[in-house]
């Protein structure tokens, strides 16, 4: 019995040493804000080290050059005996993200990472113009969907709630169906500012956010009750996607694809609101990443009633960028669909860098160098779409889909600003 309980010590011990034992990449760039002009090289540096820090001395390295993870630029093969660290360099010779992706097979599982140069950015064009009928389209479905009863269902969360605040579980009809989400409301304040959020792609939320000096309603995009009797929100979720993911459904139908029901829901849901006794309607904000992130820019063109926004690594951005050879964001539409020419007709009315080209208000967008989900060619499509005379992008070298402090810095920014600005 002794034996096999050391047995079993040594095998555990053995495997955990092996799962912390997965050696990581770690780049660097020749110049530390990795920004270049077009025609200049990038010379990326690359270790594969153990946890320890100590350098891998064997087994091989692929290393690959791509503008924004598309077109192939050059690849080399590292025998890390030889070489470790590695060094490739590369250029690009037109605006864009030039990107380097490391792979190593030689673990238990094979290993992958990227790290990206800009080239510069601030002069990267969506994929497509603006149709010209994108704001009409936009501005007539918003009064379609104002000829459907509002059938606010409102509905107290006592497990919310105390003496400094109400929250409820709302609703609002939309074409198509519904809106859900959450409503907290601070007690005896008076009339306070109020920020807004959408989740990230996935369940979404099944709970309030409580926020002491805010009125706060978020906003999920699924059109299920989060909070369902008898289910779970991941079950509902299951559900959704049991014939495919969601965001597909509907497509290439502009009126039915999932987000048309999402955007106008919300919409009206933001104008509700910001007509509530308890809200200064002067005093709005938003926040959101990724999917929230698009609905940052989304509604920050579409309904213009927001004092300042902030989106991280805004999703569903330059969905025709392949036509630049750069790649789009979240969800990749058009490669999902087989780049029909009737997903190429939709996408560009789900465009956030086309919403992005009606904001008006202050805005703060994080983006990700290394964000192989909403390519930083996307994000900075859209950013420098935006005619705000006030507009902020903290270049995030070295991160992936992620979020980093200056999320959270832009988020106390703009609860900063809706509380300074006046009635």
């Amino acid at each position: 019995m002794h034996r096999l309980c050391a047995i079993i010590v040594v095998f555990v011990c053995l495997s955990a040493l092996s799962l912390s034992a997965a050696p990581k990449f770690t780049f660097t760039l020749d110049r530390p804000d990795a920004q270049y002009k077009c025609g200049e090289q990038a010379t990326f540096t690359v270790l594969l080290a153990e946890e320890d820090g100590k350098p891998l001395s064997q087994g091989e390295v692929t290393l690959t050059l791509t503008r924004d993870g598309r077109e192939k630029i050059s690849s080399a093969k590292i025998d890390l005996s030889q070489q470790n660290p590695a060094t490739l360099a590369g250029t690009l010779e037109t605006p864009g993200f030039l990107r380097l992706q490391a792979a190593y097979a030689g673990g238990e599982k094979p290993l992958y990472a990227i790290y990206g140069a800009a080239y510069e950015p601030l002069q990267i064009q969506a994929g497509a113009p603006l149709p010209e009928d994108f704001w009409s389209f936009w501005q007539q479905e918003v009064q379609k969907a104002e000829t459907i009863p509002l059938d606010l269902q409102k509905e107290k969360l006592e497990e919310f709630s105390n003496e400094k605040y109400t929250s409820y579980k709302v609703s609002f009809a939309a074409p198509g169906g519904r809106v859900y989400g959450f409503l907290c409301l601070p007690q005896g304040k008076g009339r306070v500012p109020a920020w807004v959020s959408v989740p990230g792609a996935g369940p979404g939320r099944d709970a309030p956010a409580v926020d002491a000096n805010f009125a706060t309603l978020v906003l999920n995009v699924h059109p299920y009750d989060p909070r369902q009797p008898g289910k779970t929100i991941k079950e509902l979720y299951q559900e959704l996607n049991t014939n495919g993911t969601y965001m597909y459904i509907g497509a290439p139908d502009r009126e039915k694809v999932f987000f048309h029901r999402a955007i106008l829901g919300i919409n009206r849901a933001v104008n509700w609101l910001a007509a509530q006794p308890e809200i200064d309607p002067e005093r709005l904000g938003y926040y959101g990443s990724s999917q929230g992130g698009a609905f940052g820019l989304i509604l920050g063109g579409l309904n213009g009633k927001f004092s300042a926004l902030v989106c991280n690594v805004p999703a569903l951005c330059d969905h025709l960028a392949y036509k630049d050879k750069r790649s789009p964001g979240w969800p990749s539409y058009c490669a999902k669909l087989q780049y029909s020419p009737e997903i190429e007709a939709m996408v560009p009315y789900y465009d956030a860098a086309n919403f992005a080209r009606f904001i008006k208000k202050p805005i703060k967008i994080m983006v990700g160098f290394a964000d192989s989900t909403c390519s930083p060619g996307s994000v900075y499509a859209a950013f420098n779409a935006i005619p705000s005379a006030d507009k902020e992008i903290f270049n995030e070298v070295g991160m992936g889909h992620a979020g980093r402090p200056s999320f959270d810095t832009s988020i106390a920014w703009m609860k900063k600003v809706i509380s300074a600005a006046q009635q």
